[in-house]
């Protein structure tokens, strides 16, 4: 009797139990997080959103838009404006290489580079991001900066910069950056 008892109950509580729960990767969330959401019935910390129209991608602070579309230096630079944002300044190497992660996902691979918010306004190899940031983290090619005025991430170098003259070269797409709000 006792034996029936105890394996009863060893049913009853494996039932109440329930099957084992896959084990889920650890969220990575920042310190702008300030939502929860609702997932698997449980309430967890949320990643801040870009809620100012489809396509943009959150990190650190900051909302992304890469687009592929060819155009030149000044034509990308409007493109932003009128989303509210600008040619992408890269202030850390983490930002870096976020922005090459998602460009080794989005990008069509077929040797598209991307315009950055960068110049030389004088030619004289020393540029400058647009937003009047410090240009303290660079990743420039070997060789570079070489005096030409837009700066831009270079597919055939792992999306190491370099810079070009857009009026020889309008094969880029663009990285916008706006702060997320």
């Amino acid at each position: 009797m006792m034996i029936k008892s105890l394996v009863g109950l060893a049913f009853v509580a494996l039932a109440l139990a329930g099957s084992p729960k896959e084990l889920k990767p650890p969220r990575q969330i920042d310190e702008f997080s300030a939502a929860m959401m609702m997932e698997d019935g449980l309430m967890r910390a949320a990643a801040p959103e870009c809620r100012d129209g489809l396509g943009w991608v959150y990190f650190k602070g900051y909302c992304y838009m890469f687009t592929s579309y060819h155009v030149d230096f000044l034509r990308a630079e409007e493109l932003c404006n009128q989303e509210g944002a600008y040619l992408a300044d890269i202030l850390t190497a983490d930002e870096g290489n976020f922005i090459k992660s998602v460009l080794n996902v989005v990008n069509p691979k077929d040797g598209t580079d991307y315009w950055l918010g960068g110049l030389d306004f004088d030619k004289n190899k020393s540029l400058q991001w647009m937003t009047g940031a410090e240009m303290t983290y660079t990743d420039f090619v070997k060789g570079q900066p070489n005096g030409l005025p837009y700066l831009h991430m270079n597919y055939d170098n792992k999306f190491s910069w370099d810079t070009k003259n857009d009026a020889n070269d309008k094969d880029n797409g663009f990285i916008c950056k706006k702060k997320q709000g």
